[in-house]
């Protein structure tokens, strides 16, 4: 290929017309744009696929690369006035190509396109990962197929498939996902014409194909216990390991939707030699993600909700809520509270709540405290605002009241890292985290770890004074 000839455009409609009959299957050949790669889309190609993990998804993300290098100097030649933006493309960010085998939100204008690059079409039928039709983080208002032919160094444009008529389809023959999270859709479903997409970025509003939203019940989540989640790491250990075979669809989704997630997904793939910060970091966003949380603010009123019940944590001053409980080492927390409130704002009528754990074979017992940050300015007492504060604060001992081992540790994390963190350098009865403070309805995760580095994340809090 001459050096200075870059990208080629091969538009067979310009060919004298044949006189003789044809399918459909001879017009999609004799239709679609065929784009000229140049070497340096292969070298970025190789560039961006190389940090993926498995040799799989390295090659599959190879040729997403191609597809939309290709795909961009098509549409540029085309058109000149309409912005083209691939920085938020999932396909150049290596956290997703293993989830998502897709390049989702390359942007038009103002809609959302997702290109499908595939090496063949023999078998007229295409693949579409589930995420880019249903996860509004992910959903397009075009779907473009792109046959990528590595030897010839072409990109082939076989098709447009808009999002409304996908569902329309989906619905009419009741169309099911795949075990393997993904769509099989034919390939006369999409339109064969390419240039029909510049008409639809020209001449329609994004909002006339409408696209999945999060529901108002998209913060439920999925309860994996601490097993499951053991299993779903081990899994996870395995850069070729998909994540449909550890996880429900449900699971998935919301993974797929947090990024902080993902990034911490990615490191553990990529890591040979895993730190045991990475570790703890990784079920402490899984704990805050797919586990209920215990309602911090049920226990200004004196009460604990179910999920609290289920962990066993108890209130001493309420009997109904420390019935057959040891309250050896209690006095001594009192009096440590007591001194804590004459140096820190503890409200009078914080109650504090109490859990009893093995760590290690050790009994240790887990103080928890928690209050309304009082506003600056006035709130109404029946609306749950997110500019409000509530405070949460730690005090570790043990149930015997006997001092704790040096070198254990205590901290308090939200989805965007450590809050706080406390560890006990000297042979002491206590070891406290100072208050940290979140955003109402915010929910944080405690974790614990061992002199001999075994570590327990408990169940994630929030603080919810409407539930």
């Amino acid at each position: 290929m001459p050096s200075d000839f870059v990208v080629i455009y091969k538009d067979i409609r310009n060919k004298p017309m044949i006189n003789s009959p044809m399918d459909t299957a001879d017009i999609r050949l004799l239709l679609p744009e065929t784009i000229w790669l140049a070497d340096e889309d292969f070298e970025r190609a190789v560039e961006i696929s190389n940090p993926v993990n498995g040799e799989t998804h390295q090659w599959q993300t190879y040729l997403h690369v191609l597809g939309l290098l290709g795909f961009e100097q098509w549409l540029r030649i085309r058109v000149t006035d309409i912005p083209i933006n691939r920085e938020k493309c999932s396909i150049l960010q290596p956290k997703y190509p293993h989830l998502l085998a897709a390049a989702c939100n390359f942007k038009l204008g103002e809609f959302n396109l997702c290109l499908i690059a595939t090496e063949s079409l023999l078998d007229e039928v295409v693949h579409i990962p589930r995420a880019a039709i249903d996860l509004p983080s992910f959903a397009a208002h075009f779907y473009v197929l792109l046959e990528v032919n590595e030897e010839q160094e072409q990109v082939i444009i076989r098709g447009v498939l808009r999002h409304d008529q996908l569902v329309k389809y989906r619905q009419s023959v009741n169309l099911q996902p795949e075990p393997n999270w993904s769509y099989v859709l034919p390939l006369s479903l999409f339109e064969i014409e390419p240039n029909r997409l510049l008409h639809y970025s020209r001449f329609l509003v994004p909002t006339a194909i409408p696209l999945p939203v999060a529901s108002a019940n998209h913060r439920a989540k999925p309860s994996l216990t601490r097993a499951q989640v053991e299993t779903l790491l081990s899994s996870l250990q395995s850069p070729d390991q998909p994540l449909w075979q550890s996880l429900t669809w449900e699971e998935g989704a919301i993974i797929l939707q947090n990024p902080e997630l993902l990034d911490i997904l990615y490191q553990w793939q990529t890591q040979t030699e895993r730190p045991i910060s990475l570790s703890i970091r990784l079920r402490e966003v899984l704990a805050i993600l797919t586990q209920p949380a215990i309602n911090a603010a049920r226990w200004l009123q004196g009460e604990l909700d179910e999920v609290a019940q289920s962990w066993e944590l108890f209130v001493p001053e309420i009997p109904s809520l420390a019935l057959y409980r040891s309250i050896d080492s209690i006095d001594q927390f009192e009096a440590a509270i007591a001194q804590l409130r004459a140096e820190l704002d503890i409200p009078l009528a914080v109650h504090p709540t109490y859990q009893d754990i093995q760590l290690n074979e050790i009994p240790i017992r887990l103080c928890a405290l928690s209050w309304v940050v009082e506003s600056q300015r006035p709130v109404s007492p029946v609306t749950s605002d997110n500019s409000q504060k509530w405070s949460f604060m730690l005090i570790l001992g043990t149930q015997s009241g006997m001092v704790l081992p040096c070198g254990i540790k205590l901290q308090v994390s939200n989805l965007r890292g450590i809050l706080e963190e406390s560890l006990l350098e000297m042979a002491d009865p206590f070891l406290y985290v100072p208050p940290v403070e979140g955003d109402w309805g915010e929910t944080l995760v405690v974790t614990i770890v061992s002199p001999e580095g075994i570590t327990l994340t408990l169940p994630p809090y929030t603080f919810q004074p409407l539930q």
